[in-house]
């Protein structure tokens, strides 16, 4: 296991430890509990909403992109 990632694994456990919000800590054990439940998210998906993501990462690769600043002038936002 890398260096930084022991750091990043201390880090949250001093954190936790040293906090006394309990919504904080109650936010972070729903979280861990959905995340132990269901794993990856990706396996919670359906084929065509899949399918939708890898077509849209296809896209970024092959730069067919429009930038967000440009879609913002052209709706007037």
């Amino acid at each position: 296991m890398a260096t930084q990632e022991k750091d990043k694994k201390l880090e949250i456990i001093n954190f936790v430890s040293e906090t006394n919000d309990s919504g904080l800590i109650n936010a972070i054990h729903e979280f861990l509990q959905d995340f132990t439940r269901h794993g990856d998210f990706w396996e919670d998906l359906s084929d065509n909403e899949k399918t939708k993501i890898e077509e849209g990462l296809e896209d970024i690769r092959e730069g067919r992109i429009t930038p967000h600043e440009e879609v913002k002038e052209k709706y007037g936002l």
